[in-house]
């Protein structure tokens, strides 16, 4: 039976929508709540040793926990578990901006508040990856998740750009009060919505069951082609994009020649190109092969890296510099976009429905755990090396990865291995 999809059959999931709303409003408070956390951190301690502790703290329940959480959440209730952790995520930011309104927040207790926050998240997520597939039809998921994904940037566009207005009009504890709202109309909207199989498992909540649920799902990462593929892709461009997301203030002073306006023109292109790419994606995929997005998202990563150094002498034109900056950066926000859209909707259609909190939280945490190591390796590189050299290397190892994947035919034969089992 032929179905018709789009953008327009998604508005009319109400279910779906219910739930990408939720998720809008979580991103709008989050994106604010940013801004108003990092304040109150500088406020409390003015000391960059706190910062980088909190920030520490909050990465590590996703490498350490997440994929032990994803275990567990398979044989729950999503929807309890969504609705649950958001709870207690508005409860630790209702505690935060209250300490700080009546002057007895310490910074240790902003290390545990966010340590409680990342973990409830780190629950949060392979249930949220679960249930998408629950409420949208297999056909409908690219388009789903690029709608998603497309307004979750604006919003968080908006929040960040309107954050200080708030903040200077209600007061930094009135930014954090905000999000704690967004939490709990978040925890309403998905109470309402309609999961189909949303079901606990029969399977008793003993400890040796939880090890084996969680071994499964490292079984089955391991032993299927397509899981294994994407969870180390993912990894690979987490790690191959840290020293742009580390390195912009130098790669802006040294190599552009600029300074915060240049930063500027990096994020608002390359966020432009990103909702580019991730409105397009849907209908892209109906003409482009698979192998496409994965090649040429490698590919313009690598190529981007090297361009941008490779043109320096041309800098010396402002007008050049700006406009060259400012075209390659869309360009880069265009195919990461695509690749991660492609990424995303492949990791739900090709991986079986009841290893996906599982596969979700091991993906995620590895994605996680590869940016501090890179950080480090980076961070090392800086001391010794220019910037322009580590950019060209970070750019030459993309291009021989991207090369080897094309040459070697790996992911080619990854997806028709899949295509055969799904066929049998």
């Amino acid at each position: 039976m032929n179905k018709s999809t789009g953008y327009k059959n998604i508005l009319k999931n109400f279910q779906y929508m219910k739930l990408m709303i939720a998720a809008l409003i979580n991103r709008f408070g989050d994106s604010v709540d940013a801004i108003a956390s990092a304040w109150i951190i500088y406020e409390l301690t003015s000391n960059a040793m706190w910062s980088a502790v909190i920030y520490g703290v909050n990465k590590l329940p996703s490498v350490l926990i997440m994929p032990l959480a994803g275990a567990w959440v398979e044989g729950k209730r999503k929807k309890t578990v969504m609705v649950v952790t958001d709870i207690i995520r508005a409860i630790c930011v209702a505690f935060i901006a209250t300490g700080y309104l009546l002057n007895f927040l310490e910074a240790w207790m902003l290390v545990i508040t966010t340590f409680v926050i990342s973990t409830a998240e780190a629950f949060r997520l392979p249930a949220g990856s679960a249930v998408t597939p629950k409420v949208l039809d297999k056909e409908d998921l690219s388009y789903g998740m690029s709608l998603s994904t497309a307004l979750g940037t604006i919003v968080e566009l908006i929040g960040m750009g309107i954050a200080a207005g708030i903040i200077a009009f209600i007061g930094t504890a009135g930014a954090i009060y905000i999000d704690m709202a967004t939490f709990l109309l978040s925890a309403f909207l998905i109470s309402t919505v309609k999961i189909r199989n949303d079901e606990p498992s029969d399977a008793k909540g003993n400890l040796s069951n939880y090890f084996s649920t969680l071994k499964q799902g490292f079984s089955y990462v391991l032993s299927s082609k397509v899981a294994r593929f994407l969870v180390m892709f993912t990894a690979f461009l987490n790690g191959i994009l840290v020293p742009l997301n580390s390195l912009q203030a130098p790669l802006a002073s040294e190599v552009l020649g600029g300074g915060a306006e240049v930063l500027s023109v990096l994020g608002i292109t390359v966020t432009v190109g990103s909702l580019i790419g991730t409105v397009a994606y849907p209908i892209l995929s109906k003409f482009i092969g698979k192998e496409i997005f994965v090649i040429s998202g490698g590919l313009a990563i690598g190529l981007y890296f090297i361009s941008i150094i490779v043109a320096k002498p041309a800098y010396e034109s402002v007008v050049f510099m700006y406009v060259f900056v400012a075209f390659i950066s869309l360009m880069l926000g265009i195919f990461i976009s695509l690749l991660s859209a492609f990424l995303q909707v492949e990791f739900i259609e090709l991986i079986e429905e009841q290893y996906l909190a599982r596969a979700a939280s091991i993906m995620n945490a590895i994605g996680q755990a590869v940016t501090p190591i890179m950080s480090l390796v980076v961070s090392a590189l800086a001391a010794f090396l220019p910037i322009g050299a580590i950019f060209v290397l970070a750019g030459i190892f993309d291009l021989v990865v991207c090369l080897y994947i094309i040459v070697s035919r790996t992911l080619t034969n990854t997806l028709k291995s899949e295509e055969s089992l799904n066929a049998a």
